[in-house]
């Protein structure tokens, strides 16, 4: 019985240890992903605005996330969408609405405008007194995994969602123009106090070193049980 057991034994703790390592290695690669990506948001949201129209040039707008721009335009009508969310510890929402370009064009942008405590929550807020709405370029997709299953149903009847899904924003702010927006939406930064702009979240969790360790501990853990379960035998 020895005999068949220790070989399928070794096998078995190969198998887990390549495992192991692999799955270090890779939060290895990632910790050097979200360090380089930290460093350079940081960088960029330092950066002077530019134009959103000549952002949207751009190939790849997903490297432009948090970058500063400006936004010149209007907005075609007074609908606000309150999406669900926190900002330091207290419960309210984000005022969403659309921005439409003045490039000669029929696009829309979504904006965030800012956060509205829930004892503050009303159908229209004063518009921002500047020509040119300044502020961060974000990439909205929809919730997805456990936050989307447990979220609550949107009411867009009132106007209030519980996920940034770009799409049913759109849909409610500009009915029959969703496919006008462009694909990237605006955070404000202007200094407004309802909603109150200027509370993009810039933190980005950076837990890959302790996951890294982690694996690498687990794999030189079963190392260290099988030697010894080996010496024991001999």
């Amino acid at each position: 019985m020895t005999l068949v057991i220790r070989p399928i034994l070794w096998i078995l703790t190969l198998l887990a240890l390549g495992v192991l390592l692999s799955l270090g290695t890779w939060q290895v690669k990632r910790l050097a992903w979200k360090t380089d990506l930290i460093a350079k948001v940081e960088a960029r949201i330092d950066l002077p605005p530019t134009p959103l129209t000549e952002v949207l040039e751009t190939p790849d707008l997903e490297a432009q996330e948090y970058l500063p721009v400006i936004v010149s335009g209007g907005f075609p009508n007074a609908r606000i969408a309150h999406v669900f969310g926190t900002h330091e510890g207290a419960a309210g929402y984000f005022a969403f609405a659309a921005m439409r370009l003045d490039d000669g064009s029929d696009r829309l942008v979504l904006v965030n405008r800012g956060f509205v405590p829930q004892d503050a929550l009303d159908t229209f807020y004063p518009l921002p007194d500047a020509g040119q709405l300044q502020g961060l370029i974000r990439l909205y997709t929809p919730e997805k995994g456990l936050a989307a299953q447990f979220a609550p149903p949107n009411r867009p009847d009132d106007g209030i969602f519980f996920g940034r899904d770009p799409i049913a924003l759109a849909r409610y702010l500009t009915p029959g123009e969703e496919d006008n927006y462009v694909a990237v939406a605006v955070d404000s930064t202007l200094p407004t106090t309802l909603p109150q702009g200027g509370t993009t979240l810039i933190d980005f969790r950076n837990a890959h070193l302790g996951y890294a360790i982690t694996w690498y501990g687990l794999a030189a853990g079963l190392i260290g049980v099988v030697g010894a379960l080996s010496l024991k035998r001999r």
